[in-house]
């Protein structure tokens, strides 16, 4: 049984996929698995129920293949050699995703709803009722699953992803300072606070905790004085950092969602996002930072990509609400609460 999964996209659409990917491969161990997806996220999917294969490609590359048909022609050449019985196509993959998926000659091809392309799909899994992104997920590979018979015992939640291959082994010492790990980049400038406020919140909690300042893609900026700079090469650095924190303080992001996924609490700035973004796991442990009363927002739809501000009047109004006192205080009554992340 060959099975061919496409997933190109950004770190937190990737982190909210592994568990459905993780799953097929403990109820289905004899399935060959073959994953589609990016450089920068493939690290996400090793350990023991990571896929049998792995193929990367910039996702914004793939995304515009059909401009270049030489190359989707070489993308449905090289997955129909594969085989495949089956094609999983997550729900926010585009045209070309559908397009090689409908090519490749599997007789099952499972996605979102609606479909990018007519006839690229053979069932259809609609947006769930709590309109969260990991919920899809797991329904898609769930109708994957039963498909072939293969969903008994398939758990009705999510668990966290496994990704303590991501982790290096050790632990801090008991006696050293709670730690806040900051990061203060984004994908889309859409979701991005302010990295000077950022700074000014780093720079007020150092003067109680160690706060660790992540500098990673070049958008989080220089570490604030008082605070420790931490360069990351690789996403296992970004974990081992984020699985260390007593708090995490970041946007609605991709590395909160590796920080939720590993189990650190925190603290999230959030404007346009979708609530479905919001941290998933242990959300009791997690403070989501919205504007409390503005009627624009969130204007984010979970399966549709936002280019601009809606709220032409007040541009930005729902991250431009929270100063950095805010957000101090609201680090400062997380990190009061008993209890800290497993380690």
């Amino acid at each position: 049984m060959n099975v061919v999964v496409f997933k190109f996209n950004h770190l937190g659409d990737n982190v909210v996929f592994v568990p459905a990917l993780q799953a097929l491969r403990r109820q289905c161990p004899d399935w060959r698995i073959t994953l589609l997806t990016t450089p920068k996220v493939a690290e996400l999917y090793g350990g023991p129920l990571g896929p049998q294969e792995v193929l990367v490609w910039p996702k914004r590359r793939f995304d515009r293949s059909p401009r270049r048909p030489w190359e989707l022609a070489w993308w449905a050449w090289a997955i129909r050699r594969r085989r495949p019985d089956a094609c999983l196509v997550s729900f926010d993959q585009g045209y070309a995703a559908h397009a090689v998926a409908r090519l490749s000659g599997a007789r099952v091809r499972i996605g979102g709803e609606p479909a990018r392309l007519a006839r690229a799909l053979t069932q259809g899994i609609p947006m769930p009722e709590d309109q969260r992104p990991v919920t899809w997920n797991w329904r898609m590979a769930r109708a994957l699953a039963r498909g072939f018979g293969r969903d008994q015992g398939w758990p009705d939640l999510p668990p966290p992803p496994d990704l303590r291959h991501l982790l290096a082994s050790g632990a801090r010492h008991p006696g050293a300072r709670r730690r806040v790990v900051v990061h203060a980049g984004a994908n889309r400038s859409l979701n991005q606070w302010p990295a000077e406020q950022f700074s000014a919140v780093a720079r007020a909690l150092a003067r109680d905790f160690e706060v660790v300042w992540i500098a990673h893609d070049g958008t989080t900026g220089q570490a604030p004085p008082g605070t420790v700079g931490a360069p990351v090469a690789s996403l296992g650095e970004l974990a081992q950092w984020a699985a260390s924190a007593d708090l995490f303080l970041g946007n609605n992001s991709g590395p909160m969602h590796l920080a939720n996924a590993l189990g650190a609490p925190g603290v999230a700035v959030t404007g346009p996002s979708a609530p479905g973004w919001d941290p998933f796991w242990g959300r009791e442990r997690w403070t989501v930072l919205r504007h409390p009363n503005l009627r624009c927002a969130p204007c984010e739809v979970v399966n549709r990509e936002l280019h601009g501000c809606a709220n032409t009047a007040d541009p930005m109004a729902c991250l431009r609400y929270w100063t950095a006192d805010r957000v101090e205080a609201a680090c400062r009554s997380r990190l009061a609460e008993p209890g800290g992340p497993a380690r």
